[in-house]
């Protein structure tokens, strides 16, 4: 248990973010796909990269492989491993073994993959019997998980006909797909995506170095922090507007909350200023991550909110938005959900009742229901290490930024 409270509605401090796991777990893929002929400094320190990091690192891969929460991993494995020689148990938490995966086993097995389910069919446990992959035109779904696409992606300059794949819209988390084609452009390798289709041929990696930048997307929690405030100056280094990761468009979004953001020779440094919206809608499918905290800043504001496009949310550590529904009830508040938006009524009357927050195994929960002690007090939450998957620092950055952390 953990207990977090604001002992002013003033921020101010500066905070050093992790980098990014999305961009790190991408490239420790592109690595060993290229035979750790990369160079990587600055990996994230979020436990799924961690995770991914030790399993890849082992000189031989191991036949009996946990992936426990960590659905990038899982997913990225699936893809790699299909390409690698030997036989292979890939396995998880039981939340892992109910998130589908027949999308992108479907995918692999046409262009010459050879997967099995070991339980229920469409979702993990597997048995993967990795060998050469020929490669060749396939389709996919793009309202499901972007991390399928990555995966393909990564592995299709690996495969003797290369990959023509073609993503049925609509297409969720565009920027996702952007972030792994670019990083696979910085290592040499060449696509075209026209329309919907995407089309890499058969190709070797170059050898490089690669410094990865800071995580944006752990950033929408300390905007969320400031957009609650009455007053807040939070400096953020290596954070930069020409990034990799969608998610810096967080910056934009919070304008709308009166949160401005300076971009400095070092990073950005984030104030809040006066702000007059009383009603916001936004469709947020390509960026995902950051309608949890978003909608809970809202909440606290009193705006009426309505985020749309959220249609993988239901495919994460939890069913996030509903999830988030059941611990905000908490706080006696109320917001309609579905399984691919969230509504959130106008101005109204918070009020905690100090009962346990359920994280739910799922990090974003308790970072993103965090913020709002800025306007209720102290709020406790049943796991602190729950944030490590992402944000390990989280808990710390908070006190650095003068809230008070109880354990």
């Amino acid at each position: 248990m953990i207990e977090l409270n604001a002992l002013s509605n003033q921020i101010a401090g500066k905070v050093q973010l992790s980098s990014s796991k999305s961009i790190s777990n991408r490239l420790l893929i592109l690595s060993a796909m290229a035979k750790n002929n990369l160079k990587l400094s600055n990996l994230s320190d979020a436990d799924d990269t961690k995770l991914l990091d030790q399993i890849l690192s082992k000189p031989n891969l191991d036949s009996t492989i946990d992936c426990h929460h960590a659905g990038t991993t899982f997913r990225f494995l699936t893809a790699y491993l299909s390409t690698k020689e030997g036989l292979f148990k890939l396995y998880g938490s039981e939340r892992m073994h109910q998130r589908p995966i027949a999308p992108l086993v479907d995918a692999i097995n046409q262009i010459g993959g050879e997967i099995e389910y070991l339980e229920k069919k469409g979702f993990p446990p597997l048995l993967i019997r990795g060998k050469q992959i020929t490669g060749g035109e396939i389709s996919i779904t793009g309202d499901v998980s972007s991390q399928f696409i990555s995966a393909l992606l990564m592995i299709a300059p690996t495969l003797k006909k290369g990959l023509k794949l073609t993503i049925m819209p609509p297409i969720l988390s565009r920027p996702y797909i952007q972030m792994t084609l670019s990083l696979m452009k910085k290592v040499g390798i060449k696509h075209n995506w026209e329309n919907n289709t995407i089309i890499i041929a058969n190709q070797a990696y170059n050898e490089i170095d690669f410094t990865v930048e800071n995580d944006w997307s752990s950033s929408s929690f300390l905007y969320s922090l400031a957009s609650l405030s009455n007053k807040s100056t939070i400096e953020i280094p290596h954070l930069f507007k020409d990034s990799l990761q969608g998610d810096a468009f967080v910056s934009e979004l919070y304008k709308n909350l009166g949160v401005k953001t300076s971009y400095t020779n070092d990073g950005i440094s984030i104030q809040k200023t006066e702000f007059q919206e009383e009603k916001l809608a936004f469709n947020l499918a390509d960026y995902p991550d950051l309608a949890l905290p978003f909608a809970v800043s809202c909440l606290g504001l009193g705006i009426e909110t309505h985020l749309t496009g959220l249609e993988s949310l239901k495919l994460k550590e939890s069913d996030r938005l509903f999830t988030l529904q059941k611990e905000l009830s908490k706080f006696n508040v109320r917001c309609k959900v579905d399984n691919h938006s969230i509504f959130i009524p106008k101005r109204q009357n918070i009020n905690y009742n100090n009962e346990l927050i359920q994280t739910h195994h799922d990090h974003r929960i308790p970072m993103s229901i965090a913020p709002l002690c800025m306007k209720v007090g102290p709020i406790r939450f049943d796991d602190e290490h729950v944030v490590n998957k992402s944000y390990p620092s989280f808990w710390k950055d908070m006190e650095t930024l003068g809230l008070s952390v109880k354990r």
